[in-house]
């Protein structure tokens, strides 16, 4: 089968690889759709050393078919589901995280696509001993739902988490959401479902060619550019008001915008730091204390994020259609990466 495979830094190639050959606990996907997300671009264009092994299948946003199942494997799992994965691959079962079930913060957790094969390609395997340990590893669809949407169940939870779980946001408020690609365009659609009164999105002027659009269409009341705005902390206070920012969302990860973030929330409001960056942060912390806020690192979602999502998306209370620039095959992937790094697409969703 073809496959789109990390083989070093900043080294991709397309090429055949073997089909997955499953044991009595295991499942088989077919792979129906694959998403390219942001943290693939740093892999794919060498902006990081591969995390995993090497060669290994990128694509960890995947949704399919079963079409294999082991013998041992429990009845929930039939052959014809169509399954979304939440890209877990493993975990080690034992850590304070994994004794909670939240096995995507583990220590030692494998990520399909990233450590291990992920979905750019026709089939994965999806391990028994994973799926004895970690029963949602795989949502079922709901039939409203199509394979490539499906793929966008996992910003889709990270936004539910952020706004929802960790940002703790509260129907009235107003959100500000520091970038505007698919983890921010999911966290305002989630802020507006929860019912926030406004919501800024800040972006970049090259957004407004087409993110702009999208982030209006999830519920953006506001889009500043930052690159355009002589001082984007004053134009969003302005934005707020006297009722002040409750939640910042910081889908971006520039220090620069941490820094203003602190300025921005209001005292006792929230931030929560989905974006990364390498760089150091080299202002003052002090605000933090001052203002008495609470500030969350955020790493994926848990099992109530995807339930909950789904949930959503199954009551059509969450569109999932408007954020996907693009679908295109497999053997095209080159160009669906480039859309994504020059900012000409939200999401690319790749079929084999």
């Amino acid at each position: 089968m073809k496959a789109v495979v990390l083989c070093g830094r900043g080294k991709v190639e397309y090429r055949e690889v073997e089909k997955p050959q499953i044991g009595e606990r295991d499942l088989l996907i077919e792979v129906k759709a694959c998403g390219i997300c942001g943290s693939d671009l740093h892999f794919f264009y060498g902006g990081m050393e591969p995390i995993g092994e090497v060669p290994l299948v990128m694509g960890h946003e995947f949704a399919g078919i079963i079409v294999e199942k082991g013998k041992e494997v429990e009845d929930y799992w039939q052959i014809g589901d169509r399954v979304v994965s939440d890209n877990t691959g493993g975990a080690c079962g034992r850590c304070a995280s994994c004794a909670r079930g939240n096995f995507v913060a583990c220590e030692q957790r494998q990520t399909m696509g990233i450590t291990m094969d992920g979905g750019f390609t026709k089939y994965v395997k999806i391990p028994g001993s994973l799926l004895e340990m970690y029963k949602n590893c795989l949502w079922k669809i709901p039939e409203n739902l199509s394979f490539e949407e499906a793929t966008l169940m996992d910003p889709a939870a990270n936004g539910y988490n952020a706004v929802v779980q960790q940002g703790n946001l509260k129907s009235g408020e107003i959100v500000v959401v520091f970038g505007v690609g698919a983890l921010g365009l999911m966290s305002i659609a989630q802020a507006s479902i929860a019912g926030a009164s406004k919501i800024i999105a800040v972006g970049m002027k090259a957004d407004r060619k087409r993110r702009e659009k999208i982030a209006r269409k999830y519920g953006a009341d506001e889009f500043f550019a930052s690159d355009e705005e002589e001082n984007i902390v004053e134009k969003v206070k302005e934005a707020a008001r006297e009722d002040g920012v409750a939640l910042v969302v910081d889908a971006a990860g520039v220090p620069a915008l941490t820094s203003a973030a602190i300025q921005i929330v209001r005292s006792e409001g929230s931030i929560v730091r989905i974006g990364m960056s390498n760089k150091t942060y080299e202002d003052s912390l002090d605000g933090f204390s001052l203002k008495n806020i609470r500030f969350s690192g955020h790493m994926g979602y848990n099992q109530e994020s995807w339930r909950n999502t789904l949930a959503l998306a199954k009551a059509e209370k969450l569109n999932l259609k408007p954020i996907i620039t693009c679908i295109l095959p497999l053997e095209e992937y080159q160009q669906g990466f480039d859309m994504t790094k020059n900012q000409e697409a939200s999401k690319v969703v790749l079929v084999p």
